[in-house]
């Protein structure tokens, strides 16, 4: 294209074009060794600008906490100790605390593993803390110290204005169903959770014991350990069972995710006994007095933040409270049953405290579906 007179008249008196450098592929030399990005801050490595930090060696821990059986509700011993894992992470951050828990099958093994020091904190459920005070009351300086309890998340209208602490067992049916009275499920199908802990069992033991029913002999006609306790309630309303045992925050969540009030109805509830205790001894106290209270202050300050809360929603708690004189009242009223239910298991819930029994792990999705 030709350029007009004007545009060359500008082009003479304009210096030639630059030409650029010659391209060269040849890479910029090496920084010095002591080259700086800044005066305190050296220059990044090209391969591995952000080398992993060396590791902190490990710290044997300062504590350790047992976690009974009953007090896991329906988690699996993995899903315990995973869940755990934060919390211990957590501690060790804040107060600069290695911790650590140990699974306990046994409410026996509770008392002696404080007793000895092995252990200076135990959660379990109320029963087996009462089991292990009764067991440590005899050993001078050993006795039990109570710390927290755990309020549930999940409570009908008359536990959310009670003060007492504890939730109650449930013995629910088909809201059609003909019978009136615990007796009359006799020779019944009960669907009851698995590893949920000693108050579905204290329960149980005493409606057989009003029906004036011979523990050694089979009272529904089976049993079935369900894996979560939606699950046996579910079971009622698709007829694979007749009634269900289970807390009453189980009916209530369900009853707000799906509305099943209308479907079903309690036929018999226990007092208010069912919770989880945190407790630790005279021996450990002595020795651990400040770990045991840092551990204690937060776990209940757990639901201040996401982290926590996250932690509390795993344990199926909503808070964990301090203990006051009396708390555990109703629970002492029922020791006596809970003991007769350990020495004279009922034929029909052995595998209640069988840590092999056979569950059906089975579950429902989503409401009416499988």
């Amino acid at each position: 294209m030709q350029r007009d007179i004007d545009f060359r008249l500008v082009d003479n008196l304009m210096d030639p074009g630059t030409e650029p450098p010659p391209f060269t592929r040849e890479a910029p030399p090496p920084p010095p060794a002591d080259a700086k990005i800044a005066p305190d801050v050296p220059m990044l490595h090209d391969s591995d600008p952000f080398p992993s930090p060396a590791p902190l060696p490990q710290r044997a821990p300062s504590i350790s906490i047992l976690v009974a059986r009953s007090a896991c509700h329906t988690r699996t011993n993995e899903e315990v100790l995973s869940a755990l894992a934060p919390f211990f992470d957590r501690v060790q951050r804040e107060a600069n605390l290695p911790a650590t828990a140990v699974l306990c099958e046994r409410a026996a093994d509770i008392g002696t593993a404080l007793r000895d020091g092995r252990q200076q904190m135990a959660v379990s459920d109320v029963f087996d803390y009462l089991l292990v005070r009764e067991r440590l009351a005899g050993f001078r300086g050993k006795g039990v110290i109570p710390l927290l309890w755990a309020r549930r998340p999940c409570e009908s209208s008359a536990g959310a204005t009670s003060s007492a602490p504890g939730e109650r067992i449930l013995l629910v049916v088909a809201r059609d169903a003909p019978y009136r009275a615990p007796g009359d499920l006799k020779g019944k199908r009960l669907a009851v959770t698995a590893r949920y802990g000693n108050a579905p069992g204290v329960f149980l033991a005493e409606v057989l014991i009003a029906a004036d029913h011979p523990l050694d002999q089979p009272f529904f006609s089976s049993v079935t350990l369900r894996r979560y306790a939606k699950d046996a309630v579910l079971d009622v309303l698709k007829g694979r069972a007749d009634v269900a045992c289970v807390d009453e925050g189980t009916v209530a969540a369900l009853d707000d995710f799906y509305g099943i009030g209308t479907r079903v109805r309690t036929l018999a509830g226990s007092p208010r006994y069912d919770l989880s205790v945190l407790y630790t001894s005279e021996n450990n106290m002595a020795t651990h007095r400040p770990e045991i209270e840092q551990i204690r202050d937060r776990i209940t300050a757990l639901g201040t933040d996401a982290e926590g809360q996250e932690l509390l929603f795993l344990f199926d708690t909503a808070s964990w409270h301090g203990y006051r004189e009396g708390d555990f009242a109703v629970a002492r009223e029922h020791y006596l049953n809970f003991q007769r239910f350990l020495e004279e298991t009922p034929a029909d819930l052995r595998g209640l405290l069988d840590p092999q029994a056979a569950i059906d792990a089975r579950t429902y999705d989503r409401y009416g579906d499988e």
